[in-house]
């Protein structure tokens, strides 16, 4: 499926390796929404009209559920279609993040229905119907095909989803599999009431309806987590250090911040520079670092520069020590931006830590007091004056 798939990307979609472009995207969402929504309405008719048929409530369940899919499979395309709006005045950053909320309006959908079908399912449970469900090799074959178009209908969503990372394609996938599963459920529940199992109708329907929900919950898991604000990728934090060090004098970065609307990257970050370089010379230093992450990220990016007394007579001796306390802490990740302000007797250092990420606030708290004892004690002239780096900052 997945050189069917490529096959027709190259056919369909021209600068398909474009998939940053938010117009390129909505071709992309565009086509798996309209093959979706093409499939499934036949699929529907075919279900519908067999589950009234042999008088199946799974089956017409299952008919529900495919039908749900070609509704959905509209709001990803108008989802889609507004992702790729530029940026206006009320919403400067774009309209990339109408992707997600697509999947939301998804994953609503998917839950209510399911509640329904498990209603219809119980009620089917507590009073079988005894002239339910028979099958026949007729009904059986065209049930086993049906399930074969789900599955490569999935596989397919999958693929365009992974190929430009979109987590609404890639939800649509679990739609369409879970719409394989039931159908898998509705042929084995026929199967058994031909035994006389009449109840076993009304249990698949519901098997049905779980699905549906869960399908529906996992949706919604995904699409939740970008609007709230995801961390970024480590392979990004790493593309935005290399890049960053690129230029000659960045000694150092940290404190990367991400925000993402859609494929608009909005990246704010430190870099350590020697302090005796002109102000005119580092204030072009942010800006040749700035237009490289652009140009390499896209989106727009904001670089803070952090001067670095490394030529102080006290730095060797207050680094060595400072690391040393850093190392005896396993909390610790690192430390970074120290500057040395001042002379003896009121010398000073300020620099931020890293702190594993698993650590609670209140204990920060507590790190950065011992931190502060186990210096002082080493050095009990120094003043200092440590902070720990906001979770919402990296430092890879």
């Amino acid at each position: 499926m997945k050189i069917f798939t490529h096959w027709v990307v190259r056919k369909v979609i021209s600068d398909n390796q474009e998939i940053d472009n938010v117009i390129v995207r909505a071709r992309y969402g565009t086509l798996e929404a309209v093959v979706s929504i093409v499939i499934n309405l036949l699929l529907f008719v075919v279900k519908l009209t067999l589950g009234l048929m042999v008088n199946s409530v799974s089956l017409i369940a299952d008919a529900v559920h495919t039908l749900s899919d070609s509704g959905t499979s509209i709001i990803i395309l108008i989802g889609f279609r507004i992702a790729k709006k530029p940026g206006d005045r009320e919403h400067p950053f774009g309209h990339g993040r109408a992707e997600p909320i697509a999947a939301l309006i998804v994953a609503i959908i998917l839950i209510v229905a399911g509640i329904e079908l498990l209603k219809s399912s119980a009620v089917r449970i507590m009073h079988p119907q005894i002239e339910a469900a028979q099958i026949s090799w007729f009904l059986a074959v065209i049930l086993a095909v049906t399930i074969v178009i789900k599955e490569l209908m999935a596989r397919f969503a999958r693929e365009l989803g992974r190929m430009i990372q979109s987590k609404t394609l890639e939800a649509d996938f679990w739609h369409h599999r879970s719409d394989a599963f039931s159908t898998l459920l509705v042929l084995a529940a026929m199967a058994c009431a031909h035994l006389n199992f009449m109840y076993v109708d009304g249990v698949a329907g519901a098997g049905v309806a779980l699905i549906v929900m869960y399908s529906g919950y996992a949706v919604a898991r995904s699409a939740i987590s970008p609007l709230l604000g995801e961390r970024p990728s480590r392979e990004l934090l790493s593309q935005i250090e290399n890049t960053a060090r690129g230029p000659k004098g960045v000694l150092g970065v940290h404190d990367v911040i991400v925000h993402r609307y859609g494929q608009a990257n909005l990246i704010s970050l430190h870099i350590e520079v020697d302090d005796s370089r002109p102000a005119i010379e580092l204030h072009d230093l942010s800006e040749q670092v700035e237009e490289l992450i652009e140009n390499k990220l896209g989106g727009s990016a904001v670089v803070h520069i952090d001067p670095l007394n490394k030529n102080h007579e006290r730095y060797q001796e207050i680094s060595t020590v400072v690391e040393q306390a850093v190392r005896q802490d396993s909390r610790i990740v690192g430390f970074h931006e120290m500057r040395i302000i001042g002379r003896d007797p009121r010398t000073k250092a300020v620099f931020d830590i890293t702190i594993d990420e698993k650590v609670s606030r209140r204990e920060t708290r507590m790190i950065i007091q011992q931190l502060t004892d186990n210096i002082t004690r080493e050095l009990p002239d120094l003043r200092l004056a440590i902070k720990a780096e906001p979770r919402y900052a990296y430092t890879v």
